[in-house]
């Protein structure tokens, strides 16, 4: 419990750790496939709910919607 308040964790349990594990790896550039491997999921769409996108990174890479103003 210590360790998750010095890290500023407000909640605690093995799947804030899943959560944060899941979102290095995608940061890094590591695949789905092994993420999933190291969350032990058989499916990609079950450890996509761990690894979260950083929005702002996304947007600053997302090609603008067909037939819009730039």
């Amino acid at each position: 419990m210590a360790g998750y308040r010095r890290c500023g964790w407000t909640r605690t349990g093995v799947h804030i750790l899943r959560h944060s594990m899941a979102s290095r790896l995608l940061r890094t550039g590591a695949p789905m496939k092994d993420i999933a491997d190291v969350l032990r999921h058989r499916s990609l769409d079950t450890s996509a709910i761990y690894a979260k996108v950083d929005l702002t990174k996304l947007a600053a890479v997302a090609l603008p919607w067909p037939g819009s103003a730039s």
